[in-house]
């Protein structure tokens, strides 16, 4: 796939298009898979796992340890990249027809790791991603919050965070998913919420959001990560934004910060190839 400069994204339809583009290519699927999928009915899409080096320019960024299977959920259609010919098998087997859909059930993730356990692989994480979704469109943007004054960060201020544990779902300071587009709400001087949005891909930006347990209810949230999403399409990149299926309170920032359920992962990679050194290559990159 050759990638365009990019443009800014100015409708839904174009979300839709870049995020069959960024599955495809994290998936290991060809291009035009996925909308060949919808177009014909097609309910489960199954692809060997390919080598880092012969995957798309454009999959999502991961170098640490590379995955030996990748199972999703997008819009109805089930995901399935595998390195193991037998792990492929017994999941599709288990996943054929709607029951994509239930993936994330416990009773599917039990059988699905007992297909895995002979393989050495382990469980890396479950994710639900939300994308851009028709309100970022559509819908006015959000009123400030009274009573803050929100900035922008350069990259010397984004720097002066390093370490500082109460942003660290906002800023990942990775050295494979730099953080490109940072704002920042202070009060009285001080800063108490960041939104930060990282080079996930060559198509899209992923964000995260911190607020300060005394500045929280008032609508930072869903603000800063809205209006960081409104950056990121006018910069010509898709926003995403992944977290934990069972953390409510963050899904709620998502959809009122303009956001849809995009799509669910389940990730497992080699008991062999451990890394302990960055939090960060869970699924969900980083949790929001």
């Amino acid at each position: 796939m050759t990638l365009p400069t990019p443009s800014a994204i100015t409708s839904y339809q174009q979300v839709r298009r870049v995020l069959d583009a960024q599955l495809e290519a994290d998936f290991c699927l060809p291009a035009g898979a996925i909308a060949s999928a919808f177009e014909r009915g097609k309910e489960l899409l199954t692809a060997p796992r390919l080598d880092l080096e012969k995957m798309a320019r454009h999959r999502r960024w991961w170098t640490r340890s590379h995955f030996e299977m990748r199972l999703g959920n997008y819009r109805g259609v089930t995901l399935l990249c595998a390195t193991h010919p037998r792990v492929l098998q017994e999941v599709t087997q288990l996943l054929s027809g709607d029951a994509g859909n239930w993936v994330g059930d416990y009773s599917k993730l039990h059988r699905v790791n007992d297909f895995l356990s002979p393989y050495a692989l382990q469980s890396s994480g479950t994710a639900l991603f939300f994308t851009a979704g028709r309100a970022l469109f559509d819908a006015p943007a959000r009123q400030e919050p009274a009573g803050y004054t929100f900035t922008w960060l350069t990259a010397p201020l984004i720097e002066t965070f390093r370490g500082d544990a109460r942003f660290a779902n906002a800023l990942g300071f990775s050295k494979d998913r730099p953080d490109t587009q940072v704002l920042a709400a202070f009060h009285g001087g001080t800063p108490v919420a960041i939104a930060g949005a990282s080079a996930d891909s060559q198509l899209a930006r992923q964000i995260g959001i911190d607020v300060l347990p005394q500045h929280r209810g008032k609508g930072l949230a869903s603000y800063l990560v809205e209006r960081l999403a409104r950056e990121v399409l006018t910069a010509g990149f898709v926003p995403f934004y992944g977290t934990s299926p069972s953390h409510i309170l963050s899904q709620k920032v998502a959809l009122n910060a303009g956001f849809e359920p995009g799509w669910y992962e389940y990730v497992s990679t080699s008991l062999l190839e451990v890394h302990t050194d960055d939090p960060a290559d869970g699924p969900e990159g980083r949790q929001a």
